[in-house]
This record gives structure tokens, sequence and C-alpha cells, in this order.
């Protein structure tokens, strides 16, 4: 059984795709991509039985061609060739031999039959959105998913296509990050799912920051999204994601507006004295602006006066230094206004002026 690619096509398809295997080999196969001979090409496949990549690439193969070889060894064997050459491999036994040039590589195979299957389940609702736009809605929310939480729900993101909005939210019962976009064709009835951290980590690693669009697909218990040449189809969190629209603050009669990039490097600064088991921050607003302090428990202190308009009774709140960091890392705004009601409620951060993201930060007691 023989091969052969363009070296180019082939090691951007084995990039797209490589996340998808499991790194840490609960099962050798898993660790491997499964290369099939089809009518126009070559079809790849990667997976961890939680999410799966399809992809398939230019190139010549013989009938019936079916084996599967270590995703990461073959990516850097197909990298290391030169530029824009043609690649030849040869399927002997359990080995696949990989040359160019004057380098020979022979790698172990498996039979193709062994690889692993996630059944795809047939797609009921497609949507099409900008690879930029869906960027945008996973950047601006995916760091406040919980992290080793038992409560498995909040462990991934929830994707909501209701009408012509398409809304993403995250929570990790301490903060919560919303931000939506307008569709432009609708979805005939409204669907919802949690995408799991993995599915989310690999789609902000292969979307695009352009107009180019992407397919998103809803299916009983399973997402796809669909890049043309590749598609990542993924299992879905079953469980029921806390009533977000609740935790959004309505009536807060004190606002803060204050630079987004002095008050990041601000935050930054006085992290200096904070450490992993406290990160902990005061913030205090009044008619001179605010004040950030900050200690540890070797009774160091840091301080920041910041320059800024507040409209409100003096407050004194706690916060953890890092949640305000991701929010103000994740808003493109030159200004935002946090929304405060007292020391112990929480706080509504938007960019200013107001675009569609909204984020809530649960106050710390100190």
């Amino acid at each position: 059984m023989e091969l052969s690619f363009d070296r180019d096509s082939m090691t951007d398809a084995l990039q797209r795709i490589v996340g998808a295997a499991e790194k840490r080999l609960t099962m050798p196969v898993l660790g491997n991509v499964r290369i099939r001979a089809t009518a126009d090409g070559i079809q790849l496949d990667t997976t961890d039985l939680e999410l799966a990549w399809l992809a398939r690439t230019p190139g010549e193969a013989s009938e019936g061609l079916d084996c599967s070889v270590s995703v990461r060894k073959l990516l850097e064997v197909v990298r290391a060739a030169p530029a824009e050459a043609t690649v030849r491999a040869r399927v002997q036994g359990d080995r696949l031999t990989v040359g160019f040039g004057g380098s020979r590589f022979s790698l172990a195979t498996l039979p193709g039959g062994d690889f692993p299957v996630l059944e795809a389940a047939e797609i009921e609702h497609w949507l099409s959105i900008p690879q930029r736009l869906l960027r945008r809605l996973i950047e601006a929310t995916m760091f406040s998913m919980a992290q080793q939480d038992v409560r498995y729900y909040l462990q991934g993101l929830l994707l909501v296509a209701q009408g012509v909005t398409l809304r993403s939210v995250a929570t990790d019962g301490h903060r919560l990050a919303l931000t939506e976009a307008d569709l432009e064709t609708p979805l005939a009835t409204d669907q919802e799912c949690i995408i799991p951290r993995k599915t989310i980590q690999e789609l902000r690693r292969n979307l695009l920051d352009d107009e180019t669009p992407v397919q998103l697909g809803f299916a009983p218990g399973q997402v796809a999204f669909d890049f043309g040449a590749a598609r990542l189809t993924s299992k879905v969190i079953d469980g029921r994601f806390p009533d977000y629209e609740r935790v959004i603050p309505e009536d807060q009669p004190a606002s803060l507006l204050v630079e987004r990039e002095d008050l990041r490097q601000a935050l930054n600064r006085v992290a200096i004295v904070t450490n992993d088991k406290y990160r902990g921050v005061r913030l205090l607003a009044g008619a001179g602006g605010c004040r950030l302090v900050t200690h540890n428990a070797e009774h160091e202190e840091a301080e920041e006066a910041l320059p800024a308009r507040y409209d409100g009774e003096e407050i004194e709140i706690g916060f953890n230094l890092t949640y305000l960091i991701d929010v103000l890392g994740a808003i493109a705004a030159d200004q935002i206004r946090i929304g405060l009601r007292d020391g112990d409620s929480s706080a509504l951060i938007m960019a200013e002026p107001p675009d569609r993201a909204r984020y809530v930060v649960m106050p710390m007691r100190l």
C-alpha cells in the first residue's frame, strides 16, 4: 500500500487535528491518526472518544489503504520535509515508511479497523457563522469556565441559539461571562448545549480571525463544527446550566468609570505582593477616584491610586484579583464601567460605551 501527498497540505491537516489525540495514552491507539484512501484523496481521523476530528487532504493512496500511526510523530516527520515537497510513504506489514530526499523514517502502525470511532449523530440543525465572530464569542467567555469542579456542567461553555441571536455563557460559580452576536439566518427551533473545555480549546486554536464561515451543527448529545476541509465533532455535557440571567445584577446605584489599561496595569502591579493562596484586592471608590490595596501573610502591602469617575456613595469591596484581570483581558474598549451596589453584592463590568458582553464578579471577603 502506497501513498503520496504534498508536504504543506498534509502538515496543515495534521496540525489541525492533532489536538484530539489522547496525550495520556490510556489506549495507545488514541494517540494515532487513522489514514484511509478516499476517491478524491486521503482521509485523516483522530479522537479521544469525547471529541473527534475528520480531515481530508489532497493526495494519492492505494485503494483499501487503512492504518493508523502516531499523529505527533507523523506530523514531526512531515513538517521536517522541505517546503512544497512531495512526500511518499508505503505501508508494509506493521510499518509505515515515509521518505523525502535522502531521509527515511519507519513508524509503527496499527490496523485501521482497530481505531475507535466516535459515532456521529445525525445533525438536525445547522447554522453558518463567520469564524471571527465565533472566535470572539469564545474568547470573551471561555476564561470563566470552571476547572475540576464537581459541578461538571460548569466545566464547559454554554452556547444558546435563540432566534437571530447566538449567545455564549460561562461561569465557575464565582464569576460569569456572557456575550452574544447576531445570526444572519435564525434556526427553525431554539438550540442550546454545554460544550466541554477541551472542545472549546480546540475551536479557539482552529478558528480564523476573518469572515470565512464555519457551520455549527446541533444533534442530540453532540455538536459539530464544519470547516469545509475538516469537521470537529464533540459530545456535549449532559447537565442543567445555571439560570445565568438571574445572576446579572440590575439595581446598581453606584458606577465607576475607569481606563481599562490603567486599571489592568495597576492590578498587575499590586499582584506582586500576592501569592497563589491569597489573591484578594480591595477596591475603594469615592469622589476622588479609586484605590487598589492588597497585602500578604508577611504583612507586605501594595497600593495604587487611579483617576476615575465615580458616581455613588463611597464603597469598599474585595475581589479576586485574577478575576478582574481576566475580564479586562477580554474587553477591547478603552474604558470600562463597573456597576456596584454595596460591599457584599456582585459587580457588573461592561465596556464603555456598552457592547453585548457582560461580566459579573462576586465580592470576596478580605
